[in-house]
């Protein structure tokens, strides 16, 4: 049986500053710690946090929302799957090499600049590194069960080629960074979403021939001038939808082209967000390349058929964190049985 623990939040907030064992077991039935698996803090102005290691059951962790300068906190917590701190000031990603059961790693709105320690995270299969300030992406190919990366919002101008096939990868979004140049190819067989839309890009390579379980690809917002790049797309048998406005070969789009286009996609179902016509045919064109699509953006995507699996999976993730209203906050939660992981 489940067991919620409550403190008003007037208590917590101001016992929580300096986050310590002592006062997590005062908390807890009998100030047994061992068996909490779920550790829960969000919003609760946490500026320094005691190792946990004697949490030694520890799989889930969120304190997301404070005032968290690093990792430390978890360096001893092994059989943590789940970590999500984001909205912190978090600067690296330091003190995670012996965590070897973890899954998800949510890091998102911090101070991170460098990431090349996460190579070291062998079973990581959701990264979510949004809104930081990271520059380069290392060599990512020893993260063999990755399955989905967002790297967003960032500052990227390079992301490594991998050295070898990521066979799990399924979802990249780099969307809103600095890149001129992406590595297209089969070491990104698997990936069906890829999203580089705000960045730099000059030219999409012949290699996305490659690619061949790609369902959306968005490019929106770049500087590409070639429009060859079509012709490769054509030999994507599951492209379902492509977003390509405010590019300047776009600019030079006409009804006829974009007709061409959706003849030699014949998978096709969306193009820039709008629904392909049963006849494969746009009486007049339906985008106005004058004006900047500000709807365009990484959220609106809900209702394509290739919805992503993160994001599903994102709303049983959240149903599954503890309510909290204004007479009672639920800080911890004890589980019996294993956690599922993602």
């Amino acid at each position: 049986m489940n067991e919620t623990y409550n403190e008003s939040r007037n208590d917590v907030d101001s016992s929580l500053r300096i986050l310590s064992i002592l006062k997590i077991s005062s908390i807890i039935k009998d100030g047994d710690i061992s068996n909490c698996k779920e550790l829960i803090l969000k919003n609760r102005n946490i500026e320094e946090c005691e190792e946990l290691y004697q949490m030694k059951n520890l799989q889930k962790i969120d304190l997301s929302e404070n005032k968290l300068k690093d990792l430390k906190m978890v360096e001893m917590n092994l059989n943590l799957q789940q970590i999500i701190l984001q909205k912190n000031i978090i600067d690296n990603i330091n003190y995670l090499n012996n965590i070897n059961n973890l899954t998800y790693l949510n890091l998102s709105y911090n101070k991170i600049k460098i990431i090349d320690h996460i190579c070291q995270l062998k079973n990581i299969k959701t990264l979510i590194l949004a809104y930081n300030e990271i520059e380069k992406v290392p060599n990512l190919s020893s993260l063999q069960n990755l399955e989905v990366l967002i790297l967003k919002n960032n500052m990227i101008e390079k992301f490594t080629k991998p050295a070898k096939e990521m066979r799990h990868l399924k979802k990249i979004s780099l969307s809103f960074n600095k890149i001129r140049e992406f590595y297209f190819g089969s070491h990104f067989s698997q990936i069906y979403e890829l999203r580089l839309n705000n960045n730099k890009l000059i030219n999409i390579s012949k290699d996305i021939i490659y690619m061949t379980n790609l369902k959306l690809l968005c490019i929106q917002n770049n500087f590409i001038i070639n429009q060859d790049f079509l012709n490769y797309l054509s030999q994507l048998n599951y492209l379902k939808n492509i977003v390509l406005s405010d590019n300047p070969f776009f600019k030079k789009m006409n009804v006829h082209l974009l007709n061409e286009l959706i003849k030699k996609l014949k998978y096709l179902k969306n193009i820039n967000f709008v629904p392909i016509p049963p006849n494969r045919k746009f009486v007049n064109f339906p985008f106005d390349s004058s004006k900047k699509n500000n709807f365009l953006n990484d959220e609106n995507l809900n209702h394509m058929d290739c919805k992503p699996k993160f994001e599903q999976e994102t709303k049983h993730y959240k149903k599954k964190i503890l309510p909290v209203n204004k007479n009672s906050h639920n800080i911890f939660k004890e589980k019996r049985r294993e956690t599922n992981s993602y």
